[in-house]
């Protein structure tokens, strides 16, 4: 048997092995070099007893010519025939991928592509040849085409491809990576029939109809993996629930790693496939905006499993240029979106402080030239950014959406389950859906799960946070108006603080100032990070924790809560404001929160943090939506959180001290948004506590079989209570942060307490919860499990004790409670001191003397202002302020309705509201004209009773 008969598997023998074919008689033995090109030739195109693919018979081939090479001692007589064979066993199987129809039977493409896939490792050498060849042919497009063209019709043929199938997956990964390591292919890699989908593809076809798409979509967030590896036993422990995750996340990882290498290889192929991959991940994010939809329906969009992996793999390609040296951070281009023929559709994007028209004549004009392209850098980091947003941050969205879903669900089928055990013949029929509500509800509990083992994923989840940190940094470097930061630090505030509550309502003047070109970018470029960082706190593996460059993200933070002009969006700042309060509050073991070293350390932070959170503070009374009066209070509530915790540190409680006494006017208003608050919270979380009360106790009397007292109905009763609890509970939550601050800062600064736009106020507001807390009605705020609603009575009567004894000492308040007709009683005094020293013994009995000492001075100076009022009891109506019916002491003139006011009523009034009381006209306090005739005349009158007091 010959060398050549042995390695083709042929004979001219009728008495050869079976595994040989016989040759016809027109091949003549001794078969030599001249005749192995006719030989292959009929294995491949006439042999009908072949009985293998003929991608397989070439391998075989292939192989034993190698096994042969090296096993050969007869060097010279042999490797002329060895390599002819070899020549033409690789150069067939270039034909046969160029040729669909060159070979014989069911030898087709997907016929060979098959064979490869089951067997992978034994095609490796043969098929690095067959590239080889091509390359050197100049036939290297026909046969990638052709080849994964063929690999991509098999992969969508499959009923499943994901992470189940780890045979299949891994061996289609190795085709991939096989072609892309050879730099040819991978510079055309882009060209391939399938790589790019339709200009009007839907958005949820990409991952079945490219090529690239069903291996971007290996991830655990595939549903069907999700099911498999979760859905079989929902009722786990946490300790097996943990373990299928880290099985996850492990193959996860791997599968990463090997996408990346595919894609990097792609990226570095050439330029037109570097920029043909761009293309195509721009092209998915571009369809897929409404993935950050409200309403949107997911099954019509892109997976998460797909755009959430194409985003890690693009932060993986960031992380070069975003590292904590930031020595490439100046190649990322602060104008990127001055460039003509970006990638990143625009169209409908909200910017950060400009309305489209202002933007796009700003790019009109500052549009660079068609030779100016951006680098890869800058098209790589925008694009990140981009898919932060919508890629992962709709995967965010969505996991948040399905959680309530989920519950909802879940009433369904046990209400459902319940109505079957009826006759109703409507309940039968809704039995009938059980089955399929049941399936839908394993998936999405088994999705859910899915999530929390990706988002908990700390090394995954570090990678992201990384880029958030690098991103930071850089859009703090594009709002440095020399764009030097953070080689040159950045200097605050970029325009003079405007102190005065006209800023509220002063957008284009901030607009007009905003920093270019931030105020241009698009929104969704700070609210990806923003977003992704709230989002991400909830889990115990968070990567903002014991994280070393968490500083950039809380300096990005301070400075766009610090200059009002940078972000119009007050939805936005809130958001940031509670990813700072979640880092703020204390851990478990009651040590500082993991902002907290940041807060007190960074120079920056340090500096700035406490008047943005002040300022913002008051900003957000206006959100611009139509829930703006609710808004305020979840902003607000978090920034209590930070004011509490940073007020500990004594830098900032310097700070704050000295806003107060130096900057009057700006702490002013932070107070009466304070006061406001809290009025409106302890008014309605008490309200609500009341009637909570009522409704436990008719039902409970229903209960016991006692006549109702109501008109409503059991049900309706249920849900008021239900309505009820939710606002209770609310409300004295926020109030109670609220409350905790007078304490303290009533404290060290109680003179911000007592100006004449607030004290009144602050006292009717103390004197009328108080009464709330001990009066004849606290009966009605006795529930159940009062824990459930953030409310303890006694704590908080003793911080508004504390409140009264903070500004015992000062005589304005003394006056404004003792002016208080409608609430102030010295017997509430009594109670209270009763139940806090007697009762309970919360306070101690230095305290009870100090509460008892001012209740007895403001009763004093309350027998000593009655007094007053009765002499003065015949002024003129035109002494009296328009609005609280007393004797005005500065009479001032408001230019557009000319009606005349005390200046302390309207200073008051605009600490709330910028407008004239009275015609609701644009208004601010340095245009009153102080009516001075006016004044003189309201003198002369209390001079004269006091001196007719003195005759008699």
């Amino acid at each position: 048997m010959s060398i050549l008969e042995d390695i083709l598997r042929v004979t001219t023998s009728q008495d050869a092995n079976k595994d040989y074919s016989v040759l016809p008689s027109d091949f003549e033995a001794p078969l030599g070099v001249d005749q192995v090109d006719s030989v292959l030739l009929y294995q491949l195109v006439e042999n009908p007893s072949l009985g293998q693919p003929a991608i397989r018979y070439l391998k075989d081939c292939f192989q034993r010519i190698q096994q042969q090479k090296r096993l050969s001692k007869k060097v010279s007589q042999d490797l002329g025939l060895l390599q002819e064979m070899d020549r033409l066993v690789v150069g067939y199987g270039l034909v046969i991928f160029q040729v669909e129809e060159f070979t014989q039977g069911e030898n087709n493409f997907i016929t060979y592509i098959k064979d490869v896939v089951r067997s992978i490792d034994d095609y490796t050498d043969f098929f690095n040849n067959l590239i080889l060849r091509a390359i050197k042919e100049d036939s290297l497009f026909e046969f990638v085409n052709n080849f994964f063209g063929s690999l991509r019709l098999y992969v969508t043929s499959l009923k499943l491809f994901d992470l189940n199938d780890s045979s299949v997956y891994t061996s289609v990964l190795t085709c991939f990576e096989m072609f892309v390591s050879h730099k040819p292919v991978a510079a055309i890699f882009t060209q391939i029939d399938g790589f790019f989908a339709s200009h009007d593809i839907k958005p949820n076809e990409f991952e079945k109809s490219t090529l690239l798409g069903p291996i971007l979509t290996l991830s655990p967030l595939n549903p069907n993996v999700a099911l498999r590896n979760y859905g079989d036993n929902l009722e786990r422990t946490q300790q097996q629930t943990n373990m299928v995750h880290e099985s996850l996340q492990a193959e996860h990882k791997v599968v990463l790693e090997r996408l990346f290498f595919i894609i990097d290889k792609i990226v570095r192929g050439s330029a037109e496939s570097r920029n043909g991959l761009l293309t195509y991940f721009a092209h998915i994010v571009n369809k897929n905006h409404l993935r950050r939809g409200d309403h949107a329906n997911s099954n019509k969009l892109a997976s998460n499993a797909f755009v959430t992996n194409i985003t890690l793999l693009l932060v993986r390609f960031s992380q070069p240029f975003l590292d904590i040296s930031y020595t490439k951070l100046d190649k990322i281009d602060v104008n990127y979106f001055n460039n003509l023929n970006l990638f990143i559709d625009l169209s409908q994007e909200t910017r950060m402080n400009s309305d489209f028209k202002e933007a796009d004549e700003f790019y009109d004009r500052n549009k660079k030239s068609e030779d100016c392209r951006p680098n890869f850098i800058s098209d790589c980091f925008f694009l990140t950014l981009t898919y932060l947003h919508y890629g992962l941050g709709g995967t965010v969205l969505y996991d948040e959406k399905i959680t309530p879903q989920l519950k909802r669900m879940k009433q369904e089928i046990d209400r459902i389950k319940r109505a079957a055990q009826s006759q109703d013949m409507f309940a039968r029929f809704a039995a009938m859906q059980l089955p399929s509500l049941e399936k839908t509800l394993q998936i999405t509990r088994s999705l859910k799960q899915a999530l929390q083992g990706f988002f908990s994923h700390r090394e995954l989840q570090l990678e992201i946070f990384d880029f958030v940190s690098g991103a930071s940094t850089f859009l703090i470097r594009v709002i440095d108006p020399n764009h030097e930061y953070p080689f040159k630090q950045i200097k605050l505030p970029l325009i003079p603080d405007q102190v005065g509550v006209e800023n509220v309502d002063n957008a284009e003047y901030l607009r007009e100032n905003a920093p270019i070109p931030f105020k241009y970018y698009p929104e969704y470029i700070l609210e990806g990070l923003i977003n992704y960082s709230q989002y991400i706190t909830k889990y115990v593996m968070s990567p903002l924790f014991r994280n070393t460059r968490l500083h950039s993200f809380i300096e990005l933070a301070t400075v766009v809560l610090r200059c009002p002009e940078l972000v119009s969006n007050p939805h936005l700042k809130g958001k940031l404001v509670q990813v700072l309060s979640i880092g703020a509050l204390p851990m478990r073991d009651d040590s500082p929160g993991f902002m907290m070293d940041v807060f007190e350390n960074n120079e920056l932070v340090r500096s700035h943090l406490l008047y943005a959170l002040l300022d913002f503070y008051v900003i957000v009374e206006k959100t611009g939506s139509s829930s703006q009066f609710y808004d305020k209070f979840n902003s607000r509530y978090s920034i209590s959180i930070v004011l509490e915790e940073v007020y500990k540190i004594p830098e900032y409680r310097n700070q704050i001290i000295w806003q107060a006494n130096n900057n009057a006017d700006f702490f002013v208003r932070f107070v009466a948004r304070m006061l406001n608050d809290l009025t409106f919270l302890l008014d309605e979380g008490l309200s609500n506590l009341a009637e909570v009360h009522n409704i436990q106790n008719e039902l409970e009397n229903r209960a016991r079989g006692l006549q109702p007292r109501r008109e409503e109905n059991d049900q309706e009763l249920q849900s008021k209570l239900v309505a009820a609890e939710r606002q209770a509970r609310s409300s004295c939550g926020l109030a109670e942060k609220s409350i905790i601050l007078f304490d303290i800062f009533t404290k060290d600064i109680p003179r911000a307490f007592v100006t004449p736009e607030i004290v009144d106020r602050l006292a009717g507001m103390l004197d009328y919860n108080l009464g709330s807390l001990v009066g004849p009605k606290c009966g009605e705020l006795k529930v159940k499990d009062p824990q459930k609603y953030s409310f303890d009575p006694k704590s908080l009567l003793k911080y508004l004790s504390t409140v009264y004894i903070n500004l015992s000492d000062e005589p304005e308040f003394i006056s404004a409670v003792a002016r208080d007709g409608r609430s102030f009683h010295k017997s509430m005094f009594d109670r209270a001191i009763h139940i806090l020293g007697t009762r309970t013994g919360l306070a101690s009995d230095e305290f009870c003397c100090k509460l008892m000492q001012f209740a007895r001075d403001a009763e004093d100076q309350r027998i000593a202002e009655e007094e007053e009022d009765l002499e003065m009891g015949d002024a003129p109506d035109e002494f009296l302020d328009p609005l609280m019916f007393t004797i005005m002491k500065d009479p001032v003139i408001l230019p557009a309705s000319k009606v005349t006011i005390d200046r302390s009523t309207i200073k008051a009034h605009l600490l709330s509201d910028s407008t004239d009381p009275f015609n609701r006209m644009p208004l601010k306090l340095e245009d009153v004209i102080p009516n001075v005739e006016l004044k003189q005349r309201i003198e002369d009158y209390k001079s004269a009773k006091k001196q007719r007091k003195i005759e008699d």
